[in-house]
């Protein structure tokens, strides 16, 4: 028995036509900010996907399978960021009294659905954002606490439709509800994806858009080319407007397939003040 499922595992990863029922990915991200405030900044993330019917491989990019393929699907994602501050002085109209660290926690958790029906497309997802914020207080005479806690719903919902092969077009709400009673948004979203091949066989390119537009409006627009089936160069642009500042973040991005089950990637991104880089990788079975 054990005979047999390695050697179903070694067929899988060594045909040239492989079929996939989910796939996982994960990732890290490392943070770089341009200021005497930040100590650390760290970002972790897991995604879970199960598709109603295998996925084949064989047809075009292997990272673009499921979108090609129009696979419906269910999944779960989490992401965990922790940020931390240096030591900093706390004054008083006397001076300094002390000094301060902060502490800043965030899990989020998501689940959604994703249905193709010719060319028709559905998906909605809901998620739950809980932080956490931490001072710690050193004095002269002592030290001292402070925590606080806060969570938040997210959702979103889009409907859209292909009007051409492998073209995407799709709309619906984005939107979010804290604890705080004035803490909520029903923003307009939007979405657009068009995987077309150029060129020689197996070269393709993924035009890419995402983005919300309420009382706070976000916008991402994103670009790949696919050299081959395997490996992928792009670049991405970030606009966030959240009703105090305007913040841009633009990144360069590869993906590379070692075979039909494992992928590797990474990116290098810059915004303002701050610089972040990227590692992550993708399983199929």
């Amino acid at each position: 028995m054990k005979r047999s499922l390695l050697a179903l595992f070694l067929t899988a990863i060594t045909s040239s036509s492989f079929a996939y029922i989910a796939q996982m990915d994960a990732g890290y991200t490392y943070v770089n900010h341009d200021d005497d405030y930040t100590d650390s900044d760290n970002r972790a993330d897991l995604k879970g996907t199960f598709y109603f019917e295998p996925v084949q491989s064989s047809k075009g990019p292997l990272n673009e399978g499921a979108f090609l393929n129009h696979a419906s699907n269910v999944y779960g994602a989490y992401d965990y960021t922790q940020q931390k501050s240096d030591r900093y002085s706390i004054e008083d109209q006397m001076g300094t009294i002390g000094t301060r660290k902060d502490e800043y926690q965030n899990h989020n958790f998501v689940v959604g659905v994703e249905y193709f029906y010719q060319q028709f497309y559905f998906n909605a997802d809901i998620g739950m954002n809980h932080e956490k914020y931490q001072e710690k207080d050193r004095f002269s005479y002592g030290s001292d606490y402070y925590k606080d806690e806060y969570d938040r719903t997210n959702y979103r919902a889009l409907v859209g439709y292909m009007p051409m092969s492998n073209l995407l077009v799709a709309a619906g709400v984005d939107g979010y509800n804290g604890d705080d009673e004035d803490d909520e948004d029903n923003a307009f979203a939007i979405k657009a994806k068009y995987v077309f091949p150029i060129g020689m066989a197996d070269q393709y390119v993924n035009l890419e858009a995402d983005g919300a537009f309420g009382d706070e409006d976000h916008l991402t627009v994103g670009a790949d080319y696919y050299f081959n089936k395997a490996l992928s160069l792009g670049a991405a642009y970030s606009f966030e407007d959240n009703g105090d500042d305007d913040i841009d973040y633009f990144a360069i991005r590869s993906k590379y397939f070692l075979n039909d089950v494992f992928a590797v990637g990474g990116s290098v991104g810059f915004g303002d003040d701050l610089q972040a880089f990227n590692i992550n990788g993708t399983f199929r079975f």
